[in-house]
């Protein structure tokens, strides 16, 4: 699967919050699931293959799985607990309902949490980069060793528009949509 590109900011400031975290799920979180798995054992095999010869490769290695923990814990959070707030809060303010306020006291708390996260991939993301010269194989790398650094660069690719979709286009508008929702509720003495 080969992941879309970001809609311009326009585009998904015409769309529902609903419809922008559907995308990032079906899209994003999707891909990025499948392809932790693939990159793995093309990890593992070119470590077998190669790890005597290319060292980095056992660093990379390293790097990708604790990402990808990370990732996976990551999502979760997002698809389970943030993602369904921001739905709620937004079909509750389209409705005209009350908005019951979270556990976690305002959307600004996770979305700051996930923003440290975006950033921890990044550098990890980075440092892979530069282990894998930019995900140039080497001039004495295997077929699977080759397409483990176009699937990391891929990835990488996928990476950078997951969190920008995120941060620039998803989390500002949650958070103006939440400070909304409060107005409301003040204004109406709820």
């Amino acid at each position: 699967m080969v992941a879309e590109p970001v809609r311009s900011k326009e585009d998904w400031n015409s769309k529902t919050l609903a419809s922008l975290t559907e995308h990032i799920v079906a899209t994003h979180h999707v891909f990025c699931r499948e392809e932790t798995v693939r990159i793995a054992a093309l990890l593992k095999d070119a470590i077998a293959q190669s790890g005597e010869a290319h060292p980095e490769l056992k660093r990379i290695h390293d790097l990708f799985y604790q990402m990808s923990r990370d990732l996976n814990l990551h999502l979760i959070k997002e698809e389970e607990t943030l993602f369904p707030y921001i739905v709620k809060v937004e079909k509750d303010l389209a409705k005209g309902d009350p908005i019951s306020w979270p556990p976690f006291g305002t959307v600004e708390n996770p979305i700051r949490i996930m923003i440290v996260e975006h950033v921890k991939t990044d550098d990890e993301l980075g440092q892979i980069r530069k282990l894998s010269n930019d995900y140039t194989a080497p001039a004495d790398a295997s077929e699977s060793y080759s397409e483990l650094y176009r699937r990391l660069a891929h990835f990488d690719q996928d990476m950078q528009r997951h969190i920008e979709c995120e941060n620039d286009l998803l989390f500002p508008r949650a958070v103006a949509m939440e400070e909304e929702a409060c107005a409301r509720q003040k204004a109406a003495g709820q």
